[in-house]
């Protein structure tokens, strides 16, 4: 709640009053500069988590497309090369049956 200081007519009170008017006016400037201080801050704070935000999306998106990709499993290479090794061998001993033959 801002406080106006206004003129009076009256003579200036010798008590203090004016010097704490003054005082409080002070103290009221300087709240609002910490306020707007904290208003920028909160601003680029939100600007910040909405980017990182937008990124994590994008990122997960991303995986979304790379988890769905079908992949060579371990067990299936390991398949694949002792099939190929079976072959070979089972190749090799019809060549050696059928030129001893």
């Amino acid at each position: 709640m801002p406080v106006h200081v206004t003129a009076t007519p009256e003579p200036t009170p010798s008590d203090g009053t004016a010097s704490m008017l003054i005082i409080l006016a002070r103290l009221e400037g300087k709240l609002d500069v910490v306020a707007a201080q904290h208003d920028a801050r909160l601003s680029e704070l939100t600007r910040r988590v909405d980017a990182a935000e937008r990124q994590r999306q994008a990122d997960d998106a991303r995986l979304r497309t790379i988890e769905a990709r079908p992949t060579v499993t371990p067990r299936a290479m390991w398949t694949g090369v002792g099939t190929v090794g079976a072959l070979v061998v089972g190749a090799v001993t019809i060549a050696e049956k059928l030129l001893a033959g």
